[in-house]
């Protein structure tokens, strides 16, 4: 029998794999890939509604499953926490991504580092995720808005499947128990 914690680690260490395995395809595109190609685009924002109906499937299950399973809300928040950290790192390697091949995607600063680039693609990944909007990082294409809002259906659907399933969490409470 599987203990709860081994179900945790496994569903989100596969998460995590498959989020680096993307990271690692966007980087071989970004270093070896014509820039100059049209299909690129595109196959980015694939990429990203495929990790997005992946992710909310198999890690909202593991998600569930390790719910149903423990006891600990604090293992629960720190769950929590890493799929959304998962989801804003990925979504801003998206973004760098896209605007790698497609200039015109977004409106970032004028710093040309690829670093200072996923800084603010992190930054304003972390923005849409919180559904504040500065304004000061915007999309201006068709596919850097579908993106930005693949995003902001996945942060929804992450806030709204983790609030209803607070209710789903059984606290024990007695002797040799944590609350």
């Amino acid at each position: 029998m599987k203990s709860p914690l081994r179900i945790n680690t496994y569903g989100m260490g596969f998460t995590s794999l498959v989020v680096g395995l993307v990271f690692m395809l966007y980087v071989y595109l970004m270093q070896f890939v014509d820039h100059t190609s049209r299909w690129i685009p595109v196959l980015v924002v694939f990429l990203s509604l495929s990790k997005v109906v992946f992710f909310t499937l198999y890690s909202f299950g593991q998600i569930k499953e390790w719910i149903d399973h423990n006891h600990s809300v604090s293992s629960l928040v720190r769950i929590f926490g890493l799929a959304i950290f998962l989801m804003i790192f990925s979504f801003a390697s998206d973004y760098v991504c896209l605007a790698g091949f497609d200039k015109s995607a977004f409106i970032f600063g004028k710093e040309p580092s690829i670093w200072i680039q996923l800084y603010e693609a992190f930054y304003f990944s972390m923005v849409t995720f919180a559904s504040i909007g500065y304004g000061d990082t915007v999309p201006v294409t068709i596919l850097a808005k579908a993106l930005v809002m693949i995003e902001i259906t996945q942060s929804f659907l992450l806030i709204v499947f983790g609030l209803s399933n607070i209710n789903n969490i059984r606290l024990q409470k007695g002797p040799g128990k944590k609350s």
